[in-house]
């Protein structure tokens, strides 16, 4: 019996039991970085009125996403590199309980209001005096999300995001430190992945967005690119999606804002420069310019460090248009994890969701592992001493 024959055997035995199922395909959009990835913008109040008076309208399908922890960044004195390291932990103020949020502009929360900023005062929570943060500040997911559901009303959109501003490239990508992929894979992707997967839906990742740079303007172009395609390397085997389009915010250059160019000299042409160096070597991924997005005047830096609300939305506009041009393109997710051994018998370990596996082999002696999820299913192959590539296969094509 061939591969394909046995697998059709397999998961055709499993669609009669359960009943076929056509998989339900969801949109996955993953947001990682600095504060201008998680959103720093005071709001402005005409932005405010705009997306409000759509995500209050009849137009809003209410397809879109984005799920919630309660977090904060920590300082740190130092980490293994000598870095003060600016850490995501828990938050000690919770709006609500872990889980999926629809993607209002605002979410009306216990304890106050977002526009999904996830990270500023513990969560989606935002304090402050005055009228530019005592409504919490804005990212760019409001926008992305309008822009997003006008152009596919019928697909399901799911944010997953974790933004911590300050933080080194170090905390995300280098193994002396990565507190804050650690943080971000552990309690935000996985439990935000079990659970589409729990409900019978199958991912498709719509992109990655990465902003990040600033806390590493001293470091060489070199040091910051090699740990850039490590970063995107950990995405694409991580998390599932062999596939992922990434796409890099560019980093603010010396003098390159067309608004604000007195405001951008103390930005890195280093961080620059190897960001463009690894987007034209690694396959699928994307400079997204922000020289003409809008930046806002801060006091606390004397200066103008990150995105306006305007700025914040126009790159929301910008991803949305990339993402929802080519649904085609977007990455499959095959559940990444690796086999090991039970007594004498190989097994494959997940590394997210909770699927049932039936083991099987072939003629030729090559293991199966069909692991099993509501409504469709996917199958990995082991030869003896050899891990073979993965193949998905959804239950209510797997017919004879």
């Amino acid at each position: 019996m061939t591969p394909r024959s046995l697998l059709i055997s397999i998961t055709a035995s499993i669609a009669m039991a359960i009943g076929a199922k056509t998989p339900e395909e969801v949109a996955v959009f993953i947001t990682i970085g600095q504060s201008n990835a998680d959103g720093s913008a005071y709001f402005d109040p005409d932005e405010d009125a705009r997306l409000r008076q759509w995500y209050d309208s009849p137009a809003n399908p209410h397809n879109a996403h984005i799920w919630y922890r309660s977090c904060k960044v920590q300082n740190q004195e130092s980490n293994a590199l000598g870095e003060r390291s600016r850490w995501v932990i828990d938050g000690d103020t919770t709006d609500v309980a872990p889980g999926w949020l629809d993607l209002w502009y605002r979410n009306e929360n216990t304890l106050g209001r977002t526009a999904m900023n996830m990270i500023h005062g513990y969560g989606t929570y935002s304090t402050g005096s005055g009228t530019d943060c005592a409504q919490g500040r804005r990212g760019m997911e409001g926008e992305m999300g309008m822009r997003f559901s006008m152009n596919l009303p019928d697909t399901e959109l799911y944010v997953i995001k974790l933004g911590a501003s300050g933080s080194h490239i170090s905390a995300w990508a280098n193994p002396a430190d990565n507190t804050n992929w650690t943080y971000f894979y552990n309690n935000v992707y996985r439990p935000a992945m079990d659970s589409l997967l729990a409900q019978g839906k199958r991912p498709r990742l719509a992109g990655i967005w990465w902003m990040q740079g600033c806390a590493d303007k001293n470091r060489d172009s070199d040091y910051y690119g090699r740990w850039l395609g490590t970063l995107i390397d950990k995405c694409r085997n991580d998390l599932g999606f062999a596939d992922a389009t990434f796409y890099i915010g560019h980093i603010i250059g010396p003098g390159t804002s067309e608004l604000y160019p007195e405001g951008s000299v103390e930005y890195s042409e280093n961080v620059r420069r190897a960001q463009d160096s690894i987007a034209a070597a690694m396959p699928r991924v994307h400079i997204i310019n922000t020289d003409s997005c809008e930046l806002q005047y801060e006091e606390a830096f004397k200066g103008y460090i990150h995105f306006s609300h305007k700025g914040v939305n126009t790159i929301g506009r910008i991803l949305a248009e990339k993402i929802t041009a080519d649904p085609a393109g977007w990455a499959a997710f095959s559940t990444p994890g690796y086999w090991d051994i039970a007594g004498s018998s190989p097994v494959f370990v997940p590394s997210a969701g909770n699927p049932t596996i039936t083991y099987g082999k072939t003629a030729d002696g090559i293991i199966t592992a069909t692991l099993c999820y509501p409504g469709w299913s996917e199958t990995k192959y082991l030869a003896p001493g050899k891990q073979q590539a993965n193949s998905q296969q959804p239950i209510h094509e797997a017919t004879n």
